[in-house]
């Protein structure tokens, strides 16, 4: 959540003075090369020595922001008054805890405690930053008493746009194609994705599946052997390659079972592409009008899509667009981080 820290900290940058500090890698660095088990001198570093640093470090600072709730429990020893953690999403936490039936991650021991003590640290904080849609209400059933202030993520356009469009070395400015954009967890349901572009309509339509972002070599292969010649890669893509993606798309789609936000959504809106998401009430409820929540998964998925694409009018949602992109934008963002930092810092003082 790098670039979520970097937004935080931009949009306090006029506001107070910040200071952005990650977990240092004194024992990944030294020892993970002596061992397989990596992750454990991680949570060292993260877990152990962090939360010693943040001990002192917050004699000098009013607030101290968690960026990533995953983080949380490196705060522990930091006093509750001062902490506000940003939560992107309750998903892993709720699967830890037996709260999504359909959760098909299998979490360890080690999983299950660290999800507990996620809930633990944000029940310590004074508020807590988070995404639209269902996420206030899964943080009050999981116990979370503290304020809540929904700040979303912004629409980082500039991102995008610094530097001119580049396109991707496999792609051609010819090529009619639906955009994917993220990574190879399983929540995302890539395959099903694909297995939607196995049927007729789409095997042999016109548009191939660019999936850009992170996929693996197994499920590269996987996917080029269910439908040959269909799906293209666009590894890392970096940001002037994923402007000329949004760009040149004929469409946007994902798949995703569950979502704390889902910036491509609305960075495709901002390109004013037809986006196509599954029929759930989270992508309804968070982005309205601008998507076309048509995939339920059910083998006709392939006709509803192209349906979609033939009767899809960017005039007429460009009301909705417009309100959704100026609720989204990096001012708005900004200020409602800010409201909520000068209030905890308020209530501090007047304690």
């Amino acid at each position: 959540m790098h670039l979520y820290a970097r937004w935080l900290a931009e949009a306090l940058r006029d506001f107070a003075i910040v200071t952005r500090y990650e977990a240092p890698a004194v024992f990944f660095t030294r020892m993970s090369s002596l061992s397989g088990s990596q992750r454990y001198f991680f949570y060292l570093d993260q877990f152990v020595l962090l939360p010693l640093i943040l001990l002192f470090w917050q004699t000098k600072f009013d607030v101290i922001i968690v960026a990533d709730h995953s983080n949380a429990p490196c705060a522990f020893l930091v006093s509750s008054k001062k902490l506000i953690v940003m939560v992107h999403d309750t998903i892993a936490i709720r699967g830890a805890l037996g709260m999504i039936p359909e959760y098909d991650r299998n979490v360890g021991s080690l999983g299950k405690l660290l999800q507990r003590l996620i809930v633990r640290a944000l029940k310590r904080a004074s508020a807590v930053f988070a995404n639209p849609g269902p996420l206030r209400q899964e943080l009050r059933d999981l116990g979370i008493k503290a304020h809540i202030e929904v700040v979303g993520c912004p629409l980082d356009i500039a991102r995008l746009t610094a530097r001119p469009a580049r396109q991707p070395s496999s792609l051609s400015s010819s090529d009619k194609f639906a955009l994917y954009v993220g990574s190879d967890i399983a929540r995302k349901r890539k395959r099903a994705l694909v297995d939607i572009w196995r049927s007729g309509p789409l095997r042999d339509g016109p548009y191939d599946l660019v999936l850009a972002g992170f996929t693996d070599n197994d499920n590269r292969k996987l996917f080029e052997q269910l439908v040959p010649g269909r799906i293209r890669f666009v590894n890392d893509a970096s940001e002037d390659e994923l402007r000329w993606l949004y760009e040149h798309c004929s469409f946007f789609i994902t798949a995703s079972a569950h979502e704390g936000f889902c910036i491509p959504v609305l960075e495709a809106s901002y390109f004013r592409k037809c986006v196509i998401t599954p029929d759930s009430p989270f992508f309804k409820e968070v982005f309205g009008e601008n998507v076309k929540a048509v995939l339920r998964f059910d083998g006709r998925d392939d006709k509803r899509i192209l349906d979609t694409i033939e009767q899809f009018d960017p005039s007429r949602s460009d009301l909705s667009r417009t309100q959704l992109l100026a609720t989204y934008s990096y001012p708005e963002f900004a200020g409602r981080v800010c409201r909520t930092v000068d209030c905890i810092a308020a209530q501090r003082s007047a304690t």
